[in-house]
C-alpha cells in the first residue's frame, strides 16, 4: 500500500552503449585495455554513431578531448566510456558530447556521437570500451557475445 515510500534499489544492470558486436575486454586491440590495466569491462565495435550510457548514474567527468566520459553508478562504482582507440590525439574532432558533468544518466541517455568515417579516415579503431577501473575481482558478470543492440542488458554488477 505504501510502496511509494520505499527507496528504489539502484540499477546494477550494464547495457550495450551502441548497436554492434560485443567484444571481451581481453580481445580489445590495445594492451592497456586487453590486459585490464584500466580495469575489467567489455567493448562494442559500433554499427551506429550515437553512444548511450551503459549504466544508471551521474556523469562525473568529460575528458577535454571528448573521447571518454566518466560516470559514477548509482551504486558508487566508477565507469569510463572510452570511444575509439588512440583517439585522444584527434583533439575531440570526431566527437559531439550531449551531456554535461553532473547529468543523471541511464541506458537510454545519449552521451555522445562519434563520427565513424572520421575515425576510419584517421586509421583508428572505433571500439566503444566500457571499463570499471576500481571494480573488485568477480564483481562483473557479462552475459552477451556476438551482436548486441543498444540498451539491451549485457551484464550485471555483482
Amino acid at each position: 500500500m505504501f510502496d511509494f515510500f520505499k527507496k528504489k534499489a539502484p540499477d546494477n544492470g550494464i547495457y550495450a552503449p551502441v548497436n554492434g558486436t560485443f567484444v571481451a575486454i581481453t580481445e580489445v586491440p590495445d594492451g592497456v585495455f586487453s590486459q585490464k590495466m584500466m580495469g575489467d569491462g567489455f567493448a562494442v565495435v559500433p554499427a551506429a554513431e550515437t553512444i548511450f550510457s551503459p549504466v544508471s548514474g551521474t556523469v562525473v567527468s568529460i575528458f577535454p578531448t571528448k573521447h571518454a566520459i566518466g560516470i559514477k553508478t548509482d551504486r558508487g562504482q566508477d565507469v569510463i566510456v572510452h570511444m575509439g582507440i588512440e583517439t585522444v590525439d584527434l583533439a575531440g574532432a570526431p566527437f559531439d558530447v550531449y551531456v554535461k558533468e553532473g547529468a543523471k544518466v541511464h541506458s537510454n541517455t545519449k552521451l555522445a556521437r562519434m563520427d565513424l568515417a572520421h575515425i576510419a579516415a584517421e586509421q583508428r579503431e572505433n571500439h566503444v570500451i566500457v571499463v570499471f577501473p576500481e571494480l573488485p575481482a568477480n564483481h562483473l558478470e557479462l552475459t552477451e557475445t556476438g551482436k548486441v543492440e543498444q540498451g539491451h542488458q549485457v551484464g550485471t554488477l555483482l
